[in-house]
């Protein structure tokens, strides 16, 4: 699933690529995926974007300060600039073709399609941006503003870590890097951690972000697709591989289609956890 560092280079990506460019025609292959009646996509069609920027998990395509496409990816979504005569594949879900002879498709690999994509006046309009709480990389996210979510109710690390409405864009993949950083466990509760330890986390969740962005930036090399594999990460899908800083095996818990991944020696005092666990969300 793209997160909150693979959507920013997208954009960064499509924002060089797309602004400027006249719509020619709109197209629905996979008419679910569509959220909304009003405006319709034809709506689009004779217009340019004048913008694209980043909120939690969506891409939002400004055309005018009263209209907007937002897309979000889901799981195994993916935006691809192509050549309007690229026959379209069982894959393509939308498709937005500019008058120049190339296309901004949306495809999506998957038996289940999650892919949302909605046209509106206002992107809080879309309930999920409406109730998205604050960007981790932005002024706003202080330290107090975590330690108050941290410690307001007893949850989990990583079930806080990847709460929309707290902090908007972290998933599982970057849950997981972010408290191995900061040397936490996943399933500890938020209200067991000092103000030494709030800091550190707050200080994870900025420079793992900001790291992975520089890579996910190298790795992509000015191509919308950002690569699938995160070969940068240090946990994440590294299971039984050698803890990059201890030597330990990184394990894995599972539940549901979910896993997550942790050093038992880094995070965990040498323990390793139980495999039934039912906390753990995307």
């Amino acid at each position: 699933m793209p997160e909150l560092p693979e959507l920013d280079v997208m954009q960064e990506v499509l924002t060089e690529k797309v602004i400027g460019r006249t719509i020619a025609a709109v197209r629905v292959y996979h008419p679910a995926l569509l959220k909304t009646l009003e405006p319709d996509l034809d709506s689009l069609v004779g217009r340019r974007f004048t913008a694209i920027s980043r909120r939690g998990k969506h891409l939002v395509f400004t055309i005018t300060d009263d209209l907007h496409l937002v897309v979000h990816l889901m799981v195994a979504g993916r935006l691809i600039l192509c050549r309007s005569n690229t026959k379209a594949t069982k894959a393509s879900g939308c498709v937005l073709t500019f008058d120049d002879g190339e296309d901004l498709r949306i495809i999506e690999n998957a038996s289940i399609r999650r892919v949302r994509v909605h046209v509106v006046c206002d992107p809080l309009d879309v309930e999920a941006i409406a109730n998205a709480g604050l960007e981790p990389l932005s002024d706003e996210f202080t330290v107090p503003y975590l330690s108050r979510h941290v410690l307001e109710r007893k949850r989990q690390l990583k079930k806080l870590l990847t709460d929309q409405t707290i902090i908007a864009g972290i998933g599982t993949a970057y849950a997981d890097e972010i408290l191995f950083d900061a040397k936490l466990s996943p399933i500890r509760y938020g209200t067991t951690l000092g103000a030494d330890e709030i800091d550190r986390l707050h200080a994870s969740i900025q420079s793992v972000l900001r790291w992975a962005i520089e890579e996910i930036r190298a790795d992509a090399g000015g191509a919308t697709v950002t690569p699938h594999e995160r070969r940068f990460a240090r946990v994440y899908k590294k299971s039984e591989q050698p803890c990059p800083d201890c030597g330990t095996k990184i394990a894995e818990i599972r539940y549901a289609q979910t896993k997550t991944y942790y050093c038992p020696g880094c995070q965990c005092q040498g323990s390793s956890i139980r495999d039934r666990r039912s906390w753990i969300t995307r």
